[in-house]
């Protein structure tokens, strides 16, 4: 639940950080350097799970997490420039770990329910990015540090978790020796399988991502107030709960996962042409299927991880390579929809712009959900 709502609870106080004073840049280099961390630090995800064991290694994950919302929401407030920068780079770092890692813990904690558990913990990471959003503005209110207080709340949230892990970090681990992390990247990057698992991840967080820092801008256009224009993305990903509790439960059974990864894609791009052009009254609906889509489809993601990895160290370094190059190719994408929209001078076409890898998506996903494994 804290691999999201550190970045999905930016998107509704942005009127009030630039209220404040906060650029409009800064504000946008809280989510673009997370991401790129997502990607950069992935590659050494994978040897420092192998070398710590990936309980430990998610233990540290969160402390640094945590630590970087609190310098995160110290350094806006203009205390120091540093802290701007390396807060939420450290907010990556600590959610990069989460990422990687946890496909690898269920393979090796839980090999015979892995769609079981990939259903729940991919839907605790939808309800987490749904507190983000629907809790930034309520705390901004509540709390007497306003925007920053509710921007480092997360900080504390993180730790939670951290007291009741204690007891798996004491446990040794199964192995721990130093893996250089290029040496396995290597020999998946020669792959066809693995880099199908990797494009799929990939243009499945460039529509995540795009889509949570664009949307409410996109609705307002079409004519929403601020609030509904707020609320439906909590709406999105909390439909999207159902999709990414059964999806991958019933789909880890199957011999081949291929209609339902394509078939992500596929609602993906239906939801969007139904945001951009359905009357006004339906688009709530279409923003649902956009969720459902959305949120199916990276539980896919995560589900293909691990089952086209014979074990678990496999699934370290392929979810590591799926998401280093996935997200290094998401990064760039919220900034460039806002540069198209701005030369295009109509959202419509930026917001459209999202079919194309949502094509992409239904695409991969078939290939990857093939059977066999990476080799």
């Amino acid at each position: 639940m804290n691999l999201r709502p550190a970045i999905t609870g930016i998107a509704p106080l942005v009127d009030r950080m630039i209220a404040d004073g906060v650029s409009v840049e800064t504000i946008g280099m809280q989510t673009t350097l997370p991401l790129v961390l997502f990607g950069g630090a992935s590659i050494l995800a994978g040897a420092v799970g192998s070398w710590l064991g990936f309980a430990r290694a998610l233990a540290l994950g969160l402390v640094v997490l945590s630590l970087g919302c609190f310098a995160r929401s110290w350094g806006l407030e203009g205390a120091a420039a540093a802290a701007r920068v390396g807060g939420p780079l450290m907010v990556g770092l600590g959610i990069a770990f989460g990422n990687v890692l946890l496909p690898g813990l269920v393979k090796s904690r839980y090999p015979d329910h892995l769609g079981v558990m990939t259903s729940l913990y991919s839907t605790a990471m939808n309800v987490g990015a749904a507190l983000g959003f629907a809790l930034a503005v309520p705390m901004a209110d509540a709390f007497s540090g306003g925007w920053s207080a509710s921007l480092g709340f997360w900080g504390l949230v993180a730790l939670t978790p951290f007291v009741f892990w204690i007891p798996q970090v004491m446990r040794k681990p199964a192995s721990r020796e130093y893996v250089n992390p290029l040496g396995p990247l290597a020999r998946l990057v020669r792959d066809a399988r693995a880099w199908q698992v990797t494009t799929m991840m990939g243009l499945q967080s460039l529509l995540f991502y795009s889509s949570s820092a664009w949307l409410p801008v996109v609705l307002q256009t079409r004519g929403m107030s601020e609030s509904a224009s707020y609320g439906w993305p909590t709406v999105m990903q909390l439909s999207g709960c159902a999709a990414s509790l059964t999806l991958p439960a019933w789909a880890g059974r199957l011999r081949s996962q291929s209609v339902w990864a394509s078939a992500c894609g596929v609602l993906t791009a239906a939801s969007i042409c139904g945001v951009l052009w359905l009357p006004l009254s339906l688009v709530g609906m279409a923003t649902i299927g956009l969720g459902v889509g959305l949120n199916a489809g990276f539980a896919m993601v995560l589900l293909l991880i691990a089952m086209r990895s014979k074990d678990a160290r496999t699934t370290g370094f392929l979810s590591a390579m799926a998401q280093t190059f996935g997200y290094l190719i998401a990064a760039p994408f919220p900034w460039l929809l806002g540069w198209l929209s701005e030369a295009s001078g109509s959202w419509a076409v930026a917001f459209g712009f999202l079919l194309l890898p949502a094509a992409g998506v239904a695409i991969a996903g078939y290939l990857a959900g093939k059977p066999g494994n990476v080799r």
